[in-house]
């Protein structure tokens, strides 16, 4: 069972809130009615898949559960849908930070994922402009979805991306085309981009297919406006919304949808044969989504060139004080027995040991937060296994000075310890008071 949630489109026209939601319940139980055919089977319908800002992140990441997203739970489930209709898959931009090299092995890689995922399209968001023009368009060269902005220039003037693109489904028994148009919305800047006038540039789009999907990168806000000034879309998908699904809005025959960031959520929208959108939901990527075997390849790919560029060993470290060294959390043993079972009972003690199941105990942006010292001189990139998995310096500081002379003392810790690994987006459950009494020493 694929984890999902659904809700009603909501309409929301001024002050008359509540009106205007008993109204669309009222519109969409006639609709649910009308679905059925006078044989009792349900009308046929389309589904689009859609998401956007996965900033990277390619594997579900945390350490408290439910551990959300990854791409090959993403395809699994994907699959799935397609077995049951027809599907559009859509993927509103910002893929990843484009911060360094990493970022650009996770472009290539998301290319060929989306790709192998059968997506239709890839909205062009401000982190992908990041990325530079040269770079794009080795990815275009290798991306089957098309990249879409239809307001972006490039230094000479020229459109680097294609406005629109139009693909066909079979519904039942008709075929319907699909056009699906990106724009982002007014006041974004890229570097050696210039960033035209979304509602110009959408005017000039006359193609009316008979369903349209609008992707805009941008705020609600903004996605509202657009949509209330170029009123052609049935399906309108905004970026730069919270980091879990948002309740979808109506706009006059529009409807507004975000699924949240970083890959943990896919939104789904289920169209009629018309266009008109029926229903809004979301499938959480949790455990039960399953895995597909062909993504999960491409990821351990992707895992196997960041090892093999020594990414790990170029993470930037700072000296430590003069005479100060980490000691292991083995050199604690001796004096802090019952603290070190504790530990070596805790979930701290096998850290690197879960990164080494599924292939990211050589990844930079993965490391850091289980072992030791990784940012530091002499921590874990010196002194390798000696320094693995969240150990008692993690928390105390650099002992080798303790372990030598006990009375220099290390650090008390605290909730300050904890702050730099234990972030929302990655332990989204963490309360300290709870986490410390399970490793209370």
């Amino acid at each position: 069972m694929i984890g999902r949630r659904s809700a009603p489109l909501l309409a929301v026209t001024g002050l008359a809130v509540c009106v205007a939601m008993a109204h669309m319940k009222h519109v969409i139980a006639s609709e649910a009615k009308q679905s059925r055919t006078l044989g009792g089977n349900p009308e046929p319908t389309l589904t689009v898949v859609f998401s956007g800002e996965m900033k990277g992140y390619l594997s579900p990441c945390g350490c408290s559960k439910p551990m959300l997203g990854g791409i090959a739970r993403r395809g699994a489930v994907l699959k799935r849908l397609a077995r049951r209709g027809p599907v559009i898959a859509i993927e509103n931009g910002d893929l990843t930070q484009a911060d360094g090299r990493q970022d650009e092995l996770k472009a290539e890689t998301l290319a060929d994922a989306l790709s192998a995922m059968n997506y239709d399209a890839i909205g062009v968001g401000e982190k992908d402009l990041a990325l530079g023009e040269e770079f794009l368009a080795t990815l275009q060269d290798r991306s089957a979805p098309k990249w879409l902005c239809a307001n972006v220039r490039d230094a000479s003037g020229k459109s680097p991306f294609a406005a629109a693109t139009r693909v066909r489904r079979k519904i039942g028994a008709t075929s319907r085309d699909v056009l699906i148009v990106s724009a982002m919305a007014a006041g974004r800047s890229a570097e050696g981009f210039t960033i035209g006038d979304p509602l110009a540039a959408l005017r000039r789009i006359t193609d009316r297919a008979p369903i349209r999907i609008l992707l805009i990168q941008g705020r609600r806000q903004e996605a509202e406006a657009i949509a209330r000034a170029v009123p052609r879309f049935a399906l309108v998908v905004y970026a730069h919304g919270p980091d879990t699904p948002a309740p979808p809005i109506r706009i006059g025959k529009a409807t507004l949808v975000c699924a949240g960031s970083s890959g943990k959520h896919l939104g789904t929208a289920t169209l009629d044969v018309k266009g008109a959108v029926r229903r809004v939901g979301s499938i959480a990527l949790g455990e039960n989504a399953g895995t597909d075997a062909g993504i999960e390849a491409i990821r351990r790919a992707y895992q196997d060139r960041v090892a093999s560029e020594n990414l790990l060993d170029m993470l930037p470290r700072s000296p430590l004080p003069s005479g100060v060294t980490f000691a292991g959390s083995t050199a604690c043993r001796s004096c802090h027995e019952a603290a070190h079972a504790v530990w070596g009972a805790s979930g701290h003690a096998k850290a690197m040991a879960t990164l080494r199941k599924v292939g990211q105990d050589r990844d930079p942006e993965c490391v850091p937060c289980h072992a030791v010292g990784v940012a530091k001189e002499g921590g874990y990139l010196d002194r390798g296994t000696a320094l693995g998995h969240v150990g008692c310096e993690n928390c105390h500081g650099p002992s080798g000075r303790h372990v030598a002379d006990v009375a220099v003392k290390p650090d008390r810790s605290g909730p300050k310890s904890c702050a730099e690994c234990h972030v929302p987006n990655h332990s989204p459950g963490f309360r300290y008071e709870t986490y410390w009494s399970r490793i209370r020493h």
